[in-house]
C-alpha cells in the first residue's frame, strides 16, 4: 500500500496471528510526511525538517547500495516511519503482513546515527519466509555495504563475532527452520542468532557466489543448489571460522 502508513490499532482482528508469534507493533498515530526524496518518504512528527531531509538523503544512498548489489526487486516508494514508540527497527515483519516497503525506525537510532537502515532496506528488497536466510542476508549486507554500525555486530567483524557464539548452538538446522514472522530469538539469543546467520550467509555468498545464493534464497533447497546438505555446508563454514 502506497502513501501514509495507518495505525495498526484499527486492525486488531487481523493482527491476531501476529500476536501469537511476535510482539505486536506499537499503536502509532498516522504520521506526517516530513521529507521526500528519490522515492523515499520519511514519516515523522519528532524530527526537524532539516533532520528529516538529511535522513531521507541518507536512506536514498543506502537504497542505491542495496539495489546495486541485489537488483531492482522493489521499485515502489520506501516509507520510513521514525518514532519514539518503536523499540527496534522492522521491515521484514510488516512486509510479511502486507505492508512491504514500510520501515519502522526508532527515533533514537536516527539521532545516534546507528540505525540498522540498510539492514531494513534489504528486507524490503529481499523478503523471505526463511527468517534465518532473510536476517543473514540483511546482516551480511549491512556489514559489506558499510551501513552505520548497528545491531548485531556494531561494526565488528561478523566471523570473529560468530566464533564466540558457535559453542552455544550445535546445529544451524534449528535456526534454518524458523519461519517469518517467528523471531530467531526463539532458538538462540537474538544477537547471537543474527551474528551466526550473517556469518553463514556471507560464507555461502563469498565461497559459492551470489547466483547460487539467490537460487537458494528462492528455493531453500541446499542439496539442489550446492549438491550438499545444510549440515555439510555448516561443517565447511565452521572449519573456515577456525
Amino acid at each position: 500500500m502506497q502513501g501514509v502508513h495507518f495505525s495498526p490499532c484499527s486492525r486488531a482482528g487481523s493482527l491476531l496471528t501476529v500476536l501469537l508469534s511476535v510482539a505486536a507493533a506499537p499503536c502509532v498515530a498516522a504520521p506526517t510526511v516530513a521529507a521526500t526524496c528519490a522515492n523515499i518518504q520519511i514519516l515523522a512528527d519528532q524530527l526537524t525538517a532539516r533532520d528529516a531531509e538529511a535522513y531521507c538523503l541518507y536512506a536514498a544512498s543506502e537504497r542505491q547500495k542495496v539495489e546495486a548489489f541485489w537488483g531492482a526487486t522493489w521499485k515502489e516508494t520506501i516509507r520510513i516511519h521514525v518514532d519514539t514508540s518503536y523499540r527496534i527497527s522492522r521491515a521484514l515483519v510488516p512486509g510479511h503482513f502486507g505492508n512491504r516497503g514500510f520501515i519502522e525506525m526508532p527515533l533514537r537510532g536516527v539521532q545516534s546515527q546507528n540505525s540498522a537502515l540498510l539492514h531494513e532496506i534489504v528486507h524490503v528488497y529481499a523478503p523471505n519466509g526463511n527468517r534465518f536466510l532473510a536476517e543473514g542476508l540483511a546482516v551480511y549486507l549491512h556489514q559489506k555495504l558499510a551501513g552505520h554500525r548497528a545491531f548485531p555486530n556494531f561494526g565488528r567483524n561478523l566471523d570473529a563475532e560468530a566464533r564466540g557464539w558457535l559453542p552455544r548452538l550445535e546445529s544451524l538446522e534449528r535456526l534454518n527452520d524458523v519461519r517469518t514472522p517467528t523471531p530467531l530469538g526463539s532458538i538462540l539469543g537474538e544477537q547471537g542468532a543474527y551474528v551466526l546467520a550473517g556469518s553463514f550467509v556471507g560464507f555461502l555468498i563469498e565461497k559459492y557466489g551470489l547466483p547460487d545464493f539467490r537460487n537458494l534464497y528462492e528455493t531453500g533447497a541446499y542439496n539442489t543448489v550446492y549438491a550438499r546438505s545444510l549440515q555439510a555446508l555448516e561443517q565447511e563454514w565452521r572449519a573456515a571460522l577456525q
